[in-house]
């Protein structure tokens, strides 16, 4: 990794862990405590390969024989999330996938408990939708199209057996490829 993305990675870890210590309860004891944050700082973060587009971020364990812990995880973050724009969202994958490395595995009611701590959470589903969009459109191989309405679905694989339908019309979605200009058509 180089300098510049350590930076950046170090700059999100400590933007992330700061807002984590400001979290309390109603009785003004913090949600985190600094054993945990103090964990927390220590995990590798790096990056999901390039051509991921629905996922985000990612928490896994480096030993496969245990159960992911703040002492057995990595923590991967989709590189276009450093987009300007996406800055906030960023922290706010971040500290999703630190929910997981502190041992709540599933999304599940306590999860999202400690995911809505998070500030204008309501926001942070919009950049989600807007950033997989994007990604959809700058990088989709393939299009299901309903025969009845016209409805498309972009998708980067060809994976496609041929009982899809659309469930809003019900008419039949086709495998379609997106041909894309080379740089000579351009």
């Amino acid at each position: 990794m180089n300098d510049s993305n350590y930076q950046i990675l170090s700059q999100l870890r400590y933007n992330v862990i700061t807002k984590m210590r400001t979290f309390v309860d109603i009785n003004n004891e913090r949600f985190f405590p600094d054993y945990e944050l103090s964990q927390l700082s220590e995990i590798e973060i790096s990056f999901l390969t390039r051509n991921s587009i629905s996922r985000h971020g990612l928490t896994t364990n480096f030993d496969k024989s245990k159960k992911i812990s703040s002492s057995n995880c990595i923590v991967k973050l989709n590189r276009n999330l450093f987009e300007k724009k996406y800055l906030p969202y960023a922290e706010f994958v971040l500290f999703h996938e630190y929910i997981h490395c502190l041992g709540n595995f599933s999304h599940n009611e306590n999860f999202r408990q400690l995911e809505n701590l998070w500030p204008n959470i309501g926001e942070m589903n919009t950049f989600g939708r807007q950033l997989t969009r994007e990604l959809q459109e700058t990088k989709s191989q393939w299009a299901w199209t309903c025969s009845k309405c016209g409805f498309i679905v972009k998708r980067s694989s060809r994976k496609f057996r041929s009982n899809y339908f659309h469930k809003e019309c019900l008419g039949k979605l086709e495998n379609i490829p997106i041909n894309r200009p080379t740089s000579l058509e351009h």
